[in-house]
């Protein structure tokens, strides 16, 4: 016990106990990421969608010429993948989050149970997480890249390209 001013005292916490608590509050960085992660895609998910919404109710409007039909025709099975990759990646960052925390608790949970009992438990959900983590990211990657050919189609009729 540390002696305080006015006869209180306060346990001075051991450099085990902040080590712990500094441990457990590391893998709350990787919740953040995934969060910011999760709502960047979220918004450009629903910019998907709102553009998916704007083709088809163009490409029902009579006056939209034949070529142009045959454009957004050509687009849509592209935006359809792009959402659904989008999708995926939200689904494996919903799940990577948890795993983080369960990985904080158990981390945390070493301040008063004592050394963890299976050291193996919290790799392994560590690593879950970062893999989904990683999985979300690579997935997000090939919708990027897919992204591409809804341009090129938009813009080939304006080069000259067929």
């Amino acid at each position: 016990m540390t002696p305080r001013p006015y006869g209180y005292t306060v346990a001075a916490m051991d450099s085990l106990g902040i080590q712990g608590l500094t441990t457990a509050v590391a893998p709350i960085v990787l919740v953040s990421a995934a969060g910011l992660l999760y709502t960047g895609v979220q918004t450009k998910s629903l910019r998907l969608a709102d553009r998916i919404r704007a083709l088809t109710a163009e490409l029902r409007n009579p006056a939209t010429t034949a070529d142009r039909r045959r454009q957004f025709r050509d687009q849509l099975p592209h935006f359809a993948r792009r959402i659904r990759l989008s999708r995926q990646s939200l689904e494996l960052l919903y799940i990577a989050m948890p795993c983080f925390v369960v990985t904080s608790l158990l981390l945390a949970s070493t301040l008063w149970v004592g050394p963890a009992e299976f050291p193996i438990v919290i790799t392994i959900v560590f690593v879950t997480g970062v893999l989904l983590l990683i999985l979300a990211l690579g997935l997000e990657f090939v919708e990027m890249w897919n992204g591409m050919k809804t341009i090129e189609i938009e813009t080939r009729d304006a080069s000259g390209e067929r």
